[in-house]
């Protein structure tokens, strides 16, 4: 069984999904946009920065731009959850000062949130409006659910993580030298640990491999700059790309288009690779 309701815009994707399969493979992906998932019912693991985290139903994620993450579902047992993505040019600047603040850089839990269910379905009855009307009702609703999200954050002590491991070192040292050049050896010998067990902590950490880690980060910041205006070339290299016929390469295989691609949306549709 599976079913979903959903609609896209240019700067909001909206998806209540149902379904009752098991998939014990992390689907990991990593975007530019924000997302606010929540669970109403179903059992499921999250990996989030390397992190892992089960949700229990009325859990409310709340996951920044950039953020590492994917689930697997557990057993056949129905699995019900909601999830939406917007970008930041949703939010003018006073509202993103404000409204933001939950999601830090990261990623946050904040459980038992089971009245707030009612904001996702007022979003969910826009996908039944025209388009101007929507437009406006989207924007007024999502308001609603990022203020309402950042009152229980205030009133909270404060977000739900997952327990640090030894991959956490990793993980940070990675995103603050993603420009520079890095390899599985590199890393091996900043952690004074071999190849191997490096790669299987990493991997057991973040559903994938280091490798796979880093050109989903590079992609990342190479789609920021190149939703601001940035040139292609000039993208890749603040990305931490060694070259650009590799950046381009690596770019169509994942979004089915050329980085030149002004039409490509920058909510997520990745992966169109399937290898993530």
């Amino acid at each position: 069984m599976y079913q979903e309701v959903s609609f896209k815009t240019e700067q909001v994707i909206y998806a209540h999904t149902r379904s009752d399969e098991a998939d014990m493979e992390y689907k990991m992906h990593c975007h530019n946009s924000y997302e606010i998932y929540y669970m109403i019912t179903g059992n499921v693991e999250y990996l989030l920065e390397g992190r892992s985290y089960c949700p229990r139903p009325g859990s409310l994620l709340v996951i920044a731009p950039g953020c590492f993450h994917g689930l697997r579902v557990l057993d056949g047992n129905e699995y019900d959850r909601i999830r939406v993505h917007f970008t930041e040019d949703l939010l003018n600047g006073k509202e993103r000062e404000l409204l933001l603040k939950p999601f830090g850089t990261g990623w946050g839990c904040l459980e038992e949130q089971f009245p707030i269910e009612w904001y996702f379905h007022a979003i969910e009855e826009c996908g039944t409006y025209g388009k101007e009307l929507q437009n406006i009702a989207i924007r007024t609703r999502i308001l609603s659910l990022l203020a309402g999200i950042s009152a229980i954050y205030v009133r909270s002590a404060g977000r739900v993580h997952g327990a640090e491991g030894q991959a956490q070192e990793i993980i940070r040292y990675i995103n603050s030298h993603l420009r520079d050049t890095l390899t599985v050896e590199g890393l091996a010998e900043q952690f004074f640990m071999s190849r191997n067990h490096l790669t299987s902590i990493f991997r057991q950490a973040t559903g994938t491999t280091v490798a796979r880690y880093i050109l989903y980060k590079r992609m990342t910041i190479a789609r920021k700059e190149l939703a601001m205006g940035t040139p292609a070339a000039e993208a890749a290299s603040r990305a931490g790309f060694g070259d650009y016929s590799s950046f381009f390469r690596a770019y169509r295989k994942m979004f089915g288009c050329a980085p030149t691609d002004k039409t490509a949306m920058e909510l997520p549709d990745m992966d169109k690779s399937g290898d993530f």
